[in-house]
């Protein structure tokens, strides 16, 4: 059993409090008092340090090729836990090996057992060409605990057959007494030769005219209207979205920080700025990805550098709430409590209540760090993480090497909807 004392813990105003934290792979007391417990406690001084949830991306792009997927797991989790995520999803949209049965499933969460560092959950896909069993397939990979089904139109991988918007719709109305969630990455490609933020618009109606009441997750949203359109109708559709934090980066730095995917959130700056600032920019991700594909009309499908996961969530910090002033409760339910709800792993992960998993970052605003982009760029944040918990263990850090503990993270409970107000801040 450990215990963290003279730590300042986040409230819902902006005032910090100054508590003790009793846990061992759980979080067991969060008090203001003093704790006392009966057995030998290994006692740890944050001398003040902020202590933060571990961030959490629920759709990184890791695996591809066979041949190097358990490299590539290693490489990009050990970097995601170094910048303080310590969780994550896997959406595989250009993996070798799909999840479409539980077979697929065990042999997927092995591999993450056999190499990650962060707990990774994952998400399962949809075998159409298994008609009319792939429903049925889809609800046997939600019961046994994936955290949704990717659906993406148009295929961008040979392992998956191509899905029509008819086909889809079908789908939702299979299994529409369940809550099993979804997330749709794509465009219109029945309507539009390629991907542009109109043709991704269009996609997303065309869902909505059949969604039941399942949850729906957009893992990258570019453009300002399509984030002002989703948001207008979210409370009649179970409908979240992600916003990569690498097309964030160049409109508050331009200088620095170059866009790696088309965007128009520079054109609507102000707008933007202040959905964040209101807590209605749902969550953040990194969508990192092992390799760029070539194809043209794949634009919505491209991945980002690895390189962003050593200081996103610390650019979250650092230039939306110490610069921009941004509330810390906002930045955190960005970058980690309402992912952690979407994914059905809320309150274990995403929380600092007791009860919850002891997955947790020693933050320090006072000491500045240095990193540089994939491009070779300079730059400078304010903060860095000391230390960071995984399940209760101090995995990396200032003064550690960097540890592997991870491994498959199955979905705990149900998605709690895009509006449910429950927090633990």
């Amino acid at each position: 059993m450990k215990l963290l004392i003279n730590v300042s813990l986040p409230t819902s105003s902006t005032a910090l409090k100054r508590v003790n934290v009793l846990f061992d792979n759980k979080i067991v007391k969060v008090s203001a008092d003093e704790i006392t417990y009966d057995d030998e406690l290994e006692t740890i001084d944050a001398k003040g340090l902020i202590l933060l949830p571990g961030g959490i991306d629920p759709h990184l792009h890791i695996c591809s090729k066979d041949a190097t997927a358990a490299r590539d797991i290693a490489n990009i989790t050990k970097a995601a836990l170094e910048g303080g995520w310590t969780t994550v999803g896997e959406l595989s949209y250009f993996t070798e090996s799909p999840i479409f049965n539980l077979s697929q499933l065990k042999a997927k969460a092995e591999l993450m057992d056999a190499n990650a560092y962060t707990s990774t959950a994952l998400w399962g896909h949809v075998d159409i060409t298994d008609y009319p069993y792939h429903a049925e397939a889809a609800q046997e990979l939600w019961a046994k605990g994936v955290v949704g089904i990717a659906l993406a139109a148009p295929s961008p991988n040979p392992a998956i057959s191509e899905i029509s918007f008819t086909e889809i719709m079908d789908l939702f109305l299979d299994i529409y007494e369940s809550d099993t969630a979804f997330a749709f990455q794509g465009f219109d490609h029945e309507n539009h030769d390629c991907y542009s933020f109109v043709a991704q618009m269009d996609a997303i109606k065309k869902m909505l005219r059949r969604m039941q009441e399942n949850p729906i997750h957009i893992p990258r949203v570019s453009s300002y209207p399509t984030i002002e359109f989703i948001n207008s109708i979210s409370k009649r559709s179970d409908i979240s979205f992600a916003t990569c934090v690498n097309d964030l980066m160049p409109i508050f730095d331009k200088q620095t920080h170059k866009p790696d995917h088309e965007c128009d959130f520079a054109d609507f700056y102000d707008l933007l700025f202040e959905l964040i600032r209101t807590n209605k920019i749902y969550l953040v991700s990194n969508c990192t990805a092992p390799e760029r594909v070539s194809d043209d009309c794949a634009e919505v499908f491209y991945g980002s550098d690895k390189s962003s996961l050593a200081y996103s969530y610390l650019w979250v910090l650092s230039e939306l709430w110490k610069k921009h002033k941004v509330p810390l409760a906002t930045c955190i339910k960005m970058t980690s409590e309402n992912a952690a709800k979407r994914m059905g792993i809320y309150p274990n992960k995403g929380s600092l209540d007791p009860g919850s998993d002891a997955d947790f970052v020693l933050y320090n605003p006072e000491v500045n760090s240095k990193f540089k982009t994939a491009n070779g760029n300079a730059f400078e944040l304010t903060g860095s993480f000391e230390a960071i918990y995984l399940n209760g263990e101090l995995v990396a850090g200032k003064k550690i090497k960097t540890k592997r503990t991870g491994g498959y993270l199955a979905r705990s409970t149900n998605p709690k909807r895009r509006h449910n107000s429950t927090t633990w801040i």
